[in-house]
């Protein structure tokens, strides 16, 4: 084994096994040798709404082994070291896009970066893509059949994988999709394709969810909402109470006289007019 000299060789990585969520982080960033500093790469890249991982293990897989993109973390700026994050996670349920930016969530539609935003169809034979707006691509007609394409549904349409662009993105999730589902459109999730005995429960969005799941979140929901009317609540009480001690401060600043030094005046302590200022109760004044 040893041939005691310097030779090439060739280090890799085997994928034996996948998991049930695939997540990608992408080198963004590169090392500027002159300045010793790390700047962000800023040019576009292509990423596909599907990934077929089957052929990717060092055996290939006879069952299909197809990842759908589900979630694509955002960093906003030019910095790398600094910037804003965001996060587009998709409704499975409802196929539309949602994008979570702190405490702000807004519907993005059938696209991870919106409605409007451009995207591509690529043939998988190898023929050269076609590039479209997604309003477009899903107007269009497919085939012979007169099937409209809808982008939320599939995107692997007569041999047409989509492919989406973005100069922000950082890291990208893909869940494994399950093909074979039974006829209500369940998937079919153990090994020997056994059914999982739910019960659906109808929600707004117009699909099922299994009761328990249902009643779970609805729970949870009520709690949410509870916890946001009592932090309203305790927010205005302390709101209050810092204006009304402003106001006092103020009123004792603007009366309080300048007396000269032949007068009798006490002392008061920095540190006990500010716990009186921070409405923190101070000790009593000692002037014996």
């Amino acid at each position: 084994e040893s041939c005691g000299t310097r030779v090439d060789a060739t280090r890799s990585i085997k994928l034996r096994t996948l998991p049930p969520v695939l997540n990608f982080q992408l080198k963004r960033c590169v090392f500027l040798q002159k300045t010793t500093t790390k700047k962000k790469i800023t040019s576009a890249f292509s990423f596909p709404e599907e990934l077929d991982m089957a052929q990717r293990l060092s055996e290939p897989s006879e069952s299909p082994l197809t990842y759908g993109l589900s979630a694509v973390l955002v960093h906003k700026g030019t910095a790398v070291n600094s910037g804003h994050y965001v996060a587009h996670i998709k409704d499975e349920a409802s196929g539309q896009w949602w994008e979570f930016d702190d405490e702000h969530v807004s519907n993005l539609g059938h696209h991870p970066f919106g409605e409007g935003s451009s995207c591509s169809v690529s043939k998988t034979d190898g023929e050269a893509d076609v590039s479209k707006s997604c309003a477009e691509i899903k107007n269009s007609v497919a085939g012979e059949n007169h099937v409209n394409v809808d982008l939320h549904q599939s995107s692997s349409v007569n041999g047409h994988v989509e492919t989406y662009s973005s100069s922000d993105a950082y890291m990208l999730m893909y869940t494994l999709r399950h093909r074979k589902s039974d006829k209500n459109g369940w998937p079919l999730c153990s090994a020997n394709h056994d059914k999982v005995n739910v019960v659906a429960a109808p929600v707004n969005s117009g699909a099922s969810l299994p009761s328990h799941l249902a009643e779970e979140i609805k729970a949870l929901n009520m709690s949410y909402v509870d916890a946001c009317e009592k932090y309203k609540l305790r927010k205005e009480r302390e709101m209050n109470t810092i204006t009304e001690r402003r106001q006092e401060v103020r009123s004792v600043l603007s009366e309080a006289p300048v007396l000269s030094l032949e007068e009798p005046y006490f002392w008061v302590s920095i540190d006990w007019l500010r716990q009186w200022a921070d409405n923190v109760t101070p000790p009593a004044i000692d002037n014996t």
